[in-house]
């Protein structure tokens, strides 16, 4: 197992989608809502009586739009395709551990 971290993750060929989208998020989340700020104080709320309040709303509209689309693309993904019996074919076929609580199957 390679004990690269940080940067270097992202570099890997595997990893080179989602480093794409973080990075497209990042842009977005840093120019978008300035941008908004800037267009509504200067264009779309000249006319009312506190611009600088319409203006900041709007940016984090922006902000929150920028948000929301990270969250949708990331759950939007398709999971990795893992063996159907993660347990090296035996046990339950339950990889992320024992089953406790009322997902426990009985034995009695």
């Amino acid at each position: 197992m390679s004990k690269e971290k940080g940067y270097a993750l992202l570099l890997q060929e595997q990893n080179r989608d989602v480093a794409k989208k973080l990075g497209t998020a990042t842009l977005a989340m840093f120019s978008l809502p300035i941008i908004a700020f800037y267009v509504g104080l200067h264009f779309l709320f000249t006319n009312k009586e506190d611009p600088l309040m319409w203006s900041g709303g709007l940016a984090v509209f922006f902000a929150n739009v920028v948000i929301a689309g990270y969250v949708f693309s990331a759950f939007s993904e398709e999971d990795d395709e893992h063996d159907e019996r993660g347990n090296g074919g035996q046990g339950d076929g339950d990889a992320a551990g024992p089953r406790v609580g009322a997902f426990k199957q009985r034995t009695d």
